[in-house]
């Protein structure tokens, strides 16, 4: 059954692709096309055989995929120097910004620092200075490490 629907199909497209067209231009100057002959003059029109979108020849068509395909890789060129150009904008932007994290290490040792100094005008126990240069030492390399 597939096969006979295949092989009607296939016998009738020739057919179709065959079939004549007629072009006429009626009284006020609109342009038809129909398969059957105007009333009055007639015109036959060829129809070409090649697909819809080609120019006729291969070599035509093989340079317009070649321009397109050109074109493709133009824009795609322009694409990517858009792209890095506003990447460095933005990569400029960040390098104006203040760093909150390293500012955030820094006030957090100054105010280590001022505690201790507070502690030290009331006096402190052994214990109380340890922890305080603990502290100190360990906000200092943390500073470090986000100060890069």
């Amino acid at each position: 059954m597939r096969h006979l629907l295949l092989f009607l199909i296939s016998i009738s497209l020739p057919f179709s692709a065959a079939a004549q067209v007629y072009k006429w231009v009626d009284e006020n100057g609109v342009t038809h096309f129909g398969t059957q002959p105007p009333t009055a003059e007639k015109e036959t029109v060829k129809i070409r055989a090649s697909g819809p979108g080609s120019s006729g020849s291969g070599t035509d068509s093989a340079i317009m995929r070649q321009a397109r395909e050109l074109d493709r890789l133009d824009a795609e060129k322009q694409r990517q120097r858009n792209y890095d150009s506003r990447a460095s904008e933005i990569r400029a932007g960040y390098d104006s910004l203040p760093n909150y994290v390293c500012t955030g290490a820094k006030d957090r040792l100054e105010g280590a620092k001022e505690d201790w100094e507070s502690e030290k005008r009331q006096g402190y126990s052994l214990s109380e200075q340890q922890y305080h240069e603990q502290r100190i030492n360990r906000l200092e390399r943390e500073r470090d490490n986000y100060c890069r």
